[in-house]
């Protein structure tokens, strides 16, 4: 639905939450200086566009504290001993910069919270400045949209608008209109993807957009990109709503981390599918592939990496359950300080999470017999492998007895055939060839003394050979 003239609206406000892991589940340096880094980029690129009410570029002085100094599990990553700072652009006991361009009042602060970075980025034109055109919000929240986001990044456009004149309809449309000039999309199209929510009494309205944070082989991690529009009846219900953006805060930081890391546990259950289909496949095939030490050797490694992958998903499943928690602790203090519970879309969350944690513990029990499998394929395989080296010593054994044999039948045929030759060879010259003992034996005799000595050699060999090595090796002759 369409509005033939579009409202104005007071106090046209961005809240703007940007997270990123400072470090994660089983993470290298490496990749926690590299998200370090892209934290700090966008930073830069959100204070260049930022000066101080004296004009001077926020870009000239917002840092982050060294990396040696960032220890804390909580506080300030601001470095305020940065000596350009303007005095105008802080506050005693506050943490932020106050920035002024043009008529846009701003507000900075960079967080740690435990394992995760936080910008929070508040940009608005006072009420004082009068009734403003949707079109401030394109101003207020200008170079935001194109972050990089690695956790996740939520903005809320917030503002006045009696919404008592207009329909259900027409509020919704409003909603999408102010959206557009943030995410630079058609209002039409933003409007099929709006979900309705209630922030204290006041009309919200989410518009959750899937990113790709990390990309591995083929698969991805996503995060969300959320964005909202949150419309007040009057600056009493806008005073009231600002009280608890600091509760809203860390209730987002859970949000963003329910969906990254159920996001993850997507990608490593396809990665376990694929594992799990490999090594039933191994088993099935077993009787059909030929087995030795080396694939024996593989097999302790992929069931090492199969568990490693298992127990990252159950750290998961831990972190996720324990964010629910604070999810959930975070609407109990909302319900508890204002006497409302949210509705819509921040409370349905809820639902979303356990869904995703049912899923995941799906997972987990239907992965889990891999690991058995692992350990029934590595015995098996074990097993094998030591009846076939059984085989192959048996093997090598009756070679080496054959080779023995051989050289005993060897040695035993050179030394009778020392022994015999002078006998056998005077024993043909006189009886058969030459006839004469007072003659040397002739060369037919010795030739004819050779051979016969050589046949002779050749089966005492073989008889000896046979009948001493069994008796060395066997004793039992």
């Amino acid at each position: 639905m369409t509005i033939t003239q579009l409202p104005k609206i007071i106090s046209p406000t961005l809240h703007f939450y940007h997270y990123v892991l400072g470090n994660g589940l089983n993470d290298s340096d490496d990749q926690i200086q590299k998200r370090r880094d892209i934290f700090a980029s966008n930073l830069q690129k959100i204070a260049s566009h930022l000066t101080s009410k004296n004009k001077k570029n926020a870009g000239e002085f917002v840092r982050l504290i060294p990396p040696d100094k960032d220890i804390s599990r909580s506080g300030s990553l601001l470095d305020f001993t940065v000596k350009d700072i303007p005095e105008e652009c802080q506050r005693k006991n506050s943490d932020r910069l106050y920035l002024q361009t043009g008529i846009i009042t701003s507000r900075l602060a960079v967080r740690r919270l435990n394992d995760t970075y936080l910008l929070r980025f508040t940009s608005y034109i006072s009420s004082q400045k009068g009734s403003q055109d949707l079109e401030t919000f394109a101003n207020i929240s200008e170079h935001l949209d194109n972050l990089k986001i690695e956790l996740g990044q939520t903005a809320i456009l917030a503002g006045i608008i009696p919404t008592t004149g207009y329909t259900e309809d027409q509020i919704h449309y409003i909603a999408a209109e102010c959206l557009s000039y943030y995410c630079v999309e058609e209002p039409e199209i933003i409007s099929r993807h709006l979900i309705e929510g209630n922030f204290l009494g006041s009309p919200g309205y989410f518009y959750p957009q899937v990113v790709t944070a990390h990309r591995f082989n083929s698969f991805s991690v996503k995060s969300i990109h959320l964005m909202g529009v949150i419309l007040y009846q009057d600056e009493e219900a806008e005073t009231k709503a600002n009280k608890f953006y600091n509760i809203l805060q860390t209730m987002l930081l859970s949000y963003h981390k329910i969906n990254f890391f159920y996001s993850q546990s997507v990608a490593l259950k396809q990665i376990l599918s694929h594992q799990y289909q490999e090594i039933e496949q191994l088993t099935e095939d077993y009787s059909n592939k030929n087995w030795n030490k080396e694939s024996l050797k593989q097999l302790p490694h992929q069931s090492l990496e199969y568990y490693k992958k298992l127990s990252f998903l159950s750290d998961q499943e831990k972190t996720i359950r324990a964010n629910l928690h604070n999810y959930r602790g975070c609407l109990e203090q909302i319900e508890e300080e204002t006497g409302k519970k949210l509705s819509g879309f921040l409370a349905e969350f809820v639902n979303d999470a356990e869904h995703y944690l049912k899923q995941i513990e799906t997972t987990i029990g239907f992965m889990s017999p891999g690991l058995q499998l692992y350990d029934k394929l590595m015995l098996a395989v074990q097993t094998q492998v030591s009846i076939d080296d059984e085989i192959i010593q048996k093997q090598q054994s009756e070679q080496q007895q054959k080779l023995g044999q051989l050289l005993t039948g060897s040695c035993a045929a050179i030394a009778l055939g020392q022994i015999l030759t002078p006998a056998i060879t005077t024993s043909i010259s006189q009886n058969y060839i030459d006839k004469d003992p007072s003659q040397p034996p002739s060369v037919r005799s010795l030739w004819w003394g050779g051979l016969i000595t050589i046949i002779l050699s050749i089966l005492s060999g073989w008889l000896v050979s046979r009948w001493v090595y069994r008796w060395f090796t066997h004793q039992n002759l």
